[in-house]
């Protein structure tokens, strides 16, 4: 009796039982669970790289306005690192998030990645152009005479080794003009310092500070105010000859205000009274107008 209704059951149509549609159903489940998943083609690293160019490229707004994707640029192009870090695409990329982040004035941040990319690939051509950027990274953060002047230095370092490295790039003889700005950043601050000490009377720290300007940047554009400050803080330490030299160079080159030329003037003469040469030679009012001139004197 079971073998004739298991029988009539496998007989009967399965459009007659209903049964049809939920085994086409179990079957084609059972089909699309044991294909194998469908992986999704990862781009070529020059894909990847000309992507983020075209998103630094920005869209246009209005006809006026460029939105860059920068965050989305810089994703692209860590993409490349990732996927190819022994591609030259891989190696571009790393300087062009460099520049990315120079671009958003992020110069701190722009220097480690050309930092990075001169230790790293010490030989590639690039390097110049690194280090030069790096430079300007520094140069941007420089700061007031009053300041940290860390970046100052850095700057000084990086445009120094570009010049001494490459000395007939295009972008060495840039630097070279860079460098004395820079300079003179530095040898502000030694003589504000020196001017801050000079001012509370301790002349021997004074000294020291006017020396080191002079020293590490004889080039420096208030040279010669440098100099007369020395002679006068060389003076009120007894050291009449040294400031006598001093005052002599300072006459000879001119190149400060009235007002302090004057004063080397003033003190020059003291000097000399001093020394048993007798009164100066007073001044004349055809060839050299001063103040005693007003009197109309000769």
């Amino acid at each position: 009796m079971e073998k004739q209704v298991l029988t009539r059951v496998f007989s009967e149509p399965l459009q007659s039982s209903g049964r049809w549609p939920l085994v086409l159903t179990i079957a084609l489940f059972q089909a699309c669970a044991s294909a194998p998943p469908v992986e999704e083609e990862i781009p070529s690293a020059e894909g990847y790289y000309q992507s983020a160019l075209e998103k630094l490229e920005g869209e246009s707004l209005l006809f006026f306005f460029s939105d860059v994707d920068y965050p989305g640029a810089i994703e692209l192009l860590q993409e490349v690192i990732d996927n190819y870090p022994y591609s030259e695409y891989a190696l571009l990329a790393e300087l062009k998030i460099a520049d990315v982040h120079f671009e958003r004035e992020n110069y701190e941040e722009a220097a480690s990645f050309y930092q990075d990319f001169v230790e790293l690939h010490p030989s590639h051509e690039k390097v110049p152009y690194a280090i030069y950027q790096n430079g300007l990274c520094q140069f941007e953060r420089m700061r007031g005479s009053d300041q940290d002047q860390t970046p100052t230095q850095e700057a000084l370092a990086q445009f120094t080794v570009l010049i001494e490295r490459y000395p007939d790039l295009e972008l060495a003889r840039d630097a070279g003009e860079r460098i004395r700005e820079v300079q003179d950043r530095l040898a502000n601050a030694d003589v504000a310092i020196g001017d801050f000490y000079f001012q509370r009377g301790e002349y021997h720290a004074a000294i020291r500070r006017y020396r080191s300007a002079l020293t590490e940047y004889p080039g420096h554009t208030e040279r010669v105010r440098t100099l007369a400050l020395l002679g006068m803080a060389l003076r009120r330490m007894q050291r009449p000859f040294e400031a006598e030299q001093l005052y002599h160079q300072v006459l000879a080159l001119g190149e400060i205000d009235d007002e302090l030329l004057d004063l080397v003037r003033q003190e020059l003469a003291e000097l000399e009274d001093e020394a048993g040469g007798g009164p100066a030679l007073q001044r004349s009012c055809v060839t050299d107008p001063n103040p005693a001139c007003e009197n109309g004197g000769r």
